[in-house]
């Protein structure tokens, strides 16, 4: 992870970050036999520790101001303790008191540095998780599963609303989504990055779905642009939100035929004539949120 972002300029729909939720540490599952290391980065940011556990996370919020975007750090203060017999506390300063966690220490580091996997998620296919990797910060889904689509249970709420069919047309097997004859395969992912195949009527196309973070200041300046585009051509009327557009989106060729094309042959254009570019970009940058937020 250190070496991915040293290379960064020094610099999420809105959803809660991964360490939000408080947790009860009398019910705490028991830990595995062993614990995924391989995981998706939600939300980056950098920190410092001192001896007396105080602990301060600097991330960042990329908004706009009269038509500029706006590029800002914040820093949130709270305390990580060792707690012992491998879990440690975390308190980010968010009111929700402290949450427990497994932590591993990273070969050739001591605490607080390495993975630390939320206690009450330990036993999910999905758990959320932070890594502190000095000075990286970074809030993570540690993909404890093989079966990666089949457990986004969310993601097959989200589509069937934006598409406009029941939930229950939706399946969702271990690595495949299909609606109605279009299928979407997971092919791989990196600690920021998805791909996928989508499929339809014989026809495949490739996509590959880059996450941005609001910590990189070149990744919210992105963000804008795309804005900015969709507002000057009438695409959209709404105020600039990060988070609809923390994703670059590569898709080969045939992707948007294909999925037009899926749109006309089904019941979907009786409700919705037409089908824009747009609200295809808006479909995918959904399911792209929900697989970088573990849901």
């Amino acid at each position: 992870m250190k070496k991915v972002l040293a290379v960064l300029p020094a610099v999420a729909l809105a959803m809660a970050g991964c360490v939000s939720s408080s947790d009860d540490s009398n019910s705490v599952a028991p830990t595995p036999a062993s614990l995924p290391t391989d995981f998706i980065v939600t939300e980056m940011g950098e920190y410092s520790y001192a001896a007396d556990g105080s602990l301060e996370v600097t991330k960042a919020t990329c908004t706009d101001y009269a038509n500029e975007v706006v590029w800002k750090k914040t820093t949130q203060r709270g305390s990580l303790t060792d707690a012992g017999n491998g879990t440690a506390k975390m308190d980010l300063g968010d009111g929700d008191g402290k949450n427990t966690y497994e932590f591993r220490v990273a070969a050739g580091e001591k605490f607080p540095e390495g993975n630390f996997y939320k206690s009450s998620t330990l036993n999910d296919p999905l758990i959320w998780g932070v890594v502190l990797e000095d000075p990286y910060y970074s809030e993570a889904v540690f993909i404890n599963t093989d079966c990666i689509f089949q457990n986004f249970g969310e993601m097959q709420e989200t589509l069937a609303l934006m598409v406009g069919v029941p939930k229950t047309s939706i399946n969702m097997s271990c690595k495949t989504l299909s609606i109605e004859g279009l299928e979407m395969t997971y092919v791989s992912h990196t600690q920021e990055s998805i791909e996928y195949t989508v499929s339809y009527g014989g026809v495949t196309s490739s996509v590959k779905q880059r996450f941005r973070y609001a910590f990189v200041e070149n990744d919210c300046k992105k963000a804008f642009k795309d804005y900015q585009k969709e507002y000057e051509s009438g695409e959209t009327q709404e105020f600039f939100n990060f988070d609809y557009y923390d994703q670059d989106i590569d898709a080969s060729a045939e992707f948007t035929d294909l999925i037009i094309n899926f749109h006309n042959r089904t019941g979907l254009a009786k409700s919705a004539p037409t089908l824009t570019k747009k609200q295809i970009k808006d479909i995918f940058r959904a399911v792209g949120s929900k697989i970088r937020r573990g849901k």
